[in-house]
């Protein structure tokens, strides 16, 4: 197997970014539920999205390839529909323009999972090289 993150540096920066702005997005989006829920304030939102940011990592890194593209399409399914109701509702926009708006997050995470299973692929097969 050769190294193209040292070859093409900017495929592991894609990788990492998108991941992290996935991350961000849904471990933000589920605090900030949570806490409005049950009517708490920003700093438990801060702490419940920072939780559900662990617990996502603990479990992406072992699920099989089935179940990780399984629930990377619920995710982005989610996320697409959270920017869809929130343009139609609060913001009141046309149905055609929120459908365009729900595209950034399914696009940003639809990549971010593709690229975050391969990056971790081909970690596993580094360290299991190295051992």
């Amino acid at each position: 197997m050769t190294d193209t993150g040292a070859k093409f540096p900017i495929i592991r920066l894609r990788a990492g970014i998108l991941v992290l702005i996935a991350l961000i997005m849904v471990s933000s989006a589920a605090g900030r539920w949570m806490a409005t829920l049950f009517s708490l304030g920003w700093g438990w939102a801060t702490l419940i999205g920072i939780a559900v940011a662990l617990l996502i990592a603990l479990i992406v890194t072992r699920l099989d390839r089935l179940a990780y593209f399984g629930i990377a399409a619920l995710v982005t399914l989610f996320a697409a529909y959270t920017a869809y109701d929130f343009a139609r509702g609060p913001i009141d926009w046309s149905a055609g323009a929120a459908f365009l708006l729900a595209l950034v997050p399914a696009v940003l995470l639809g990549a971010a999972f593709w690229d975050f299973r391969h990056f971790v692929s081909e970690v596993r097969a580094w360290a299991n090289s190295r051992s």
